[in-house]
């Protein structure tokens, strides 16, 4: 699994690894629920990118990511930081991003970890 998650506070980190795929968006897909669902409520998330060496999937699988996440219920206001360094992240960021229409979910892209974490401290 290219990722991993650490919970801090009300704030889960996770990890990306190596080159992520579609079936990695999947599996996180699956997995962020049962984290919400195990702390009592839906956490912020911040996403980094630092060791991920690319991205095996084409954009037509963020849209099918977009749809599946809108099938989820977020019961409170969330965000979600997007922390990458590339040109290539940018741009599948920033397509997540365009393409989120959840209720409830904030998403915004950043090029280092001390903005994002400010940003989600709504400071």
């Amino acid at each position: 699994m290219p990722y991993s998650l650490t919970v801090e506070g009300r704030i889960v980190h996770v990890c990306w690894t190596g080159v992520v795929a579609k079936e990695d968006l999947d599996s996180f897909g699956e997995a962020m629920p049962r984290v919400g669902r195990d702390l009592g409520f839906a956490p912020d998330v911040i996403h980094t990118f630092e060791t991920t060496t690319g991205f095996s999937f084409q954009p037509v699988a963020a849209y099918l990511y977009s749809e599946q996440l809108r099938q989820v219920q977020i019961p409170n206001p969330i965000r979600a930081a997007i922390v990458t360094d590339t040109q290539e992240g940018e741009a599948l960021a920033t397509v997540f991003k365009t393409l989120n229409h959840t209720p409830n979910l904030e998403m915004k892209v950043f090029a280092n970890e001390a903005a994002a974490r400010l940003w989600l401290a709504r400071k």
